[in-house]
Formats: structure tokens, sequence, C-alpha cells
């Protein structure tokens, strides 16, 4: 095997397809990097960021992220990045990444159209009519379930590229590899290039480079998975076991609240010991906690095995937004005073804290069932840019806190850093003497204020 064949791993052109929460940040990262982290030698790769949304791309173009993942505005600027709507100028592309969407349908089962659509465009792209370049490296990084990448993926780029696929000789081929997103949204602080890589290569060799690809500029360094299967089956993993570990603490949450027993406390005390892990009950959404157990069990299902914890801790958390509306709901029985409306103040709606994603919020889901029992809803999120949601459903979201108005029910959703100074002074103000609080950050603790 002749490693010449393969693209130049200092001067290859890369094309990243999806401009997310994932894309983003992975082609700054890789942009900003003039020289390999691993041989030091200078790197030259031209590299394009291609996506659907034409507003998107003008944006980014503009140095605006509407996601709020690139912080420094200057980034999207760097003179080795193009950012394209266009198909065509992705004809001549050494390296393509993968970083679309991978949702669930509406019976939340895998909807893997995105990833589909992409895998056709890359074939599209790669055949010879399209370029005169060869054996590309098509690299995907959407949490899929095992087995995606290979079955599903790589026979659709071969049929739109008629070319082989991972052919030993090198002639007129592509070659793939998976390397899955870690990717924490809203965090600063743990980026892309601080958190270990995981990689894998169709072939020793295109594992291989594919992994000294990633190290030349992840900081933290790869780790060269056994194969494509067992890449992406880690991926999976890691969330759903953090997924039935916040189950497992709901699910105490309810046990206690039963007992009369406080939670908050109670995980205070179990966290001496050296070895719990503190993890706290509360709303489980996003593109990935919520979403990558369903892919699992749905590949279990396809091979006929059942797999009973992760679709248990799956029914808890899925739970979690219509407990909270019957625990709210029982306050509001036993409180002495009622109002004709309910007027709610929700803070925060996103998935989780300090990030503007709120894909499979489980604060949405409460908010609508809110609205259909016809109370008056208010939003405030200085995180969330995209207000259309809550047009949509009628919702008054503000742009300001407004302390001149109260609320007959307040619920602190998140602990977004635009909260710190909201003090409980403050909190108290926008009550009456019978307003409910609940409070799922767990920041807040007064005798009028109640927790999961």
């Amino acid at each position: 095997m002749n490693k010449a064949k393969l693209p130049d791993l200092y001067n290859c052109s890369v094309g990243i397809i999806g401009l997310g929460y994932v894309g983003l940040p992975l082609i700054i990262t890789i942009a900003k990097n003039n020289k390999c982290l691993l041989t030091q030698k200078m790197v030259k790769r031209k590299i394009w960021g291609y996506d659907l949304d034409n507003n998107r791309i003008e944006q980014l173009k503009k140095g605006i992220d509407i996601n709020g993942a690139i912080d420094d505005r200057n980034l999207l600027n760097n003179n080795s990045i193009e950012f394209t709507s266009k198909k065509n100028n992705l004809k001549d592309i050494d390296v393509f990444i993968v970083c679309v969407p991978t949702p669930l349908d509406k019976n939340n089962d895998p909807d893997l159209s995105f990833i589909k659509d992409a895998s056709k465009t890359v074939g599209n792209l790669i055949n010879s009519t399209n370029t005169s370049n060869d054996n590309q490296i098509i690299i995907f990084e959407s949490t899929v379930y095992p087995g995606v990448t290979e079955d599903i993926c790589v026979p659709i780029i071969k049929k739109f590229s008629n070319k082989n696929f991972n052919d030993p000789s090198y002639e007129n081929s592509f070659y793939c590899g998976y390397s899955p997103e870690r990717i924490n949204p809203g965090d600063l602080e743990n980026t892309i290039d601080s958190i270990k890589k995981v990689t894998s290569g169709s072939n020793n060799l295109v594992a291989n480079w594919i992994d000294s690809f990633y190290g030349s500029f992840i900081k933290a360094g790869t780790f060269k998975a056994k194969n494509i299967k067992v890449a992406e089956a880690a991926k999976i993993i890691e969330n759903t076991q953090r997924d039935i570990n916040i189950a497992l603490v709901n699910e105490f949450a309810i046990l206690f609240k039963k007992l009369n027993i406080d939670t908050v406390s109670v995980l205070k005390a179990a966290s001496t010991k050296w070895n719990f892990h503190n993890y706290k009950p509360g709303l489980v959404g996003g593109h990935c906690i919520g979403i990558d157990p369903y892919y699992l069990t749905y590949k279990a299902r396809e091979i006929g095995h059942k797999v009973e914890l992760i679709s248990a801790g799956r029914k808890i958390n899925d739970f979690m937004y219509k407990y909270l509306l019957e625990q709210i709901f029982l306050k509001v029985k036993n409180r002495k005073e009622s109002f004709q409306i309910e007027e709610v103040l929700i803070l925060g709606v996103s998935y989780k804290e300090n990030c503007s994603d709120i894909r499979n919020s489980q604060i949405i889901l409460l908010i609508k069932e809110m609205v259909k029992l016809n109370m008056n809803i208010t939003i405030f999120d200085p995180v969330v840019k995209s207000q259309n949601i809550f047009q949509d459903l009628g919702i008054t979201s503000l742009k300001e806190m407004n302390i001149k108005k109260k609320y007959s029910i307040i619920i602190i959703a998140l602990s977004h850093k635009e909260f710190n100074s909201l003090s409980i002074n403050e909190i108290n103000k926008l009550s009456y003497p019978e307003t409910i609080i609940f409070d799922l950050s767990n920041k807040y603790f007064a005798s009028n204020i109640f927790h999961l």
C-alpha cells in the first residue's frame, strides 16, 4: 500500500458538511492550527464549510453565529475557511467530514434522512465525472447506532460515486472513518480540542491517517478504536450511561417526594462517600442524551434483543416534565388563594444551561401543556436567540426581566450564567404571597421554593 495515494495530511482540502453545534466548532478548530501538533510541520489546508441553509452561510460570512457556539467573530474570518451553500464548490475536496443532525421521528425511531442525503451528496461530488481527485476519505461524526456508517452510508456513497469502497489497490476508490463528536453545547471551557477524540477507519492505513489528521489539531490527543463499529458504539453508550444515571436519580426524587424526604439533602449526605456519583434530578433533553438511547434500543429491537434498563431509563426521563406539571397542580390545589388565570414566568427554555439549543427541550413540552390549560406563559431566556417558536404558541418572550409584574407560578428552569445575579429577594418581588416557585436548578432555598 502506497501512503502517497491517500490525501496529503498537511495540504489536503477539507469539506465540513453541516455547520451546526458540531460542524462549526470543528471547522474553526481545524483552521486555527497552522502547525501539526504531532510533528510541528506547517499545515496549509483549504477548508470548506457547507450548509443547506443559505441564511446560516450569510451570517457566518459576516462573523455571526446565532447558536453562540463561537464567541469570537474573528475566528469566523479565517482566510483558510470558505463558507458555502453551493454543493459544486466541494467537487475537489479530499476529505469530507459529515456533521449533520440525526434526530428521531414521531415514533422515537432514528431519522437518518439527513445523513443519507449527505451521503448522496458526497457520492455525487466524488464521482469521477465531477472531480479528478481520487481516494477521498469520508469521516462521519453524526451520532448513529453501530453499523450505520458501513451498512447504510457507504452503500449510498458507492452507488452515487461509481467508485469502489476500501479497494486495496487505491485506484478509483473511497475510504471511510467514524470519529464521534463530543461537543458540549454552551461549554466554552471544555472545547473540542480539549476532549480526547475517538477515531477509526475502514482499514489500518486509513485508520492511522484519520488518527493523525485529528491528532494534528486536537490538543487532548486521540484514541484509535479497533474499528468503525466500536467507535459508533462507544459514542452511543456515553450518553446512554448518563441518561440512565439521571433516570435513577429522578426515580429517587419521585420516591423521596412520596416519603416526604428532601432529595437534595439525601444527595448531599450520600455524596460524602468518595465513590458516589452525584447526579441531580432534572429534565433531560437535547440532541444527545435524550436521543442516543433510542438509537441503541432501535438497533437492539432490529436484532431481536430487549434492552430493558435502557428503555426504563428513557421512560422515566421522558415522563419528568409531566411529573413537574403534576407537582405544580398539586401545589395549586393546596394553596389558600386561587387565581382566575395563572400567570406563569419561566426562566430558561433551552435544554441545558448556558446553551441556546431548544431541541427536545422538556421545558418546551411543559410550556405546550400549560398553554393547553389556558395558562398565560411568559418566558425569559437571554441565551436563546430565535423566538419564533414562542410566537407561534402565543407566548410572551421578554428581552429583559420585567420586575414590575407579578406571577402566580414561577419556574426557575435553568441556571444560565445570566441568572447568577438573580437573588431570592428579586424572585420574591415577582411573586405574590401565594406564588408557587419551582427551582429546577437547585440553587435557591426558602420555605416558598420547591424542587423536584
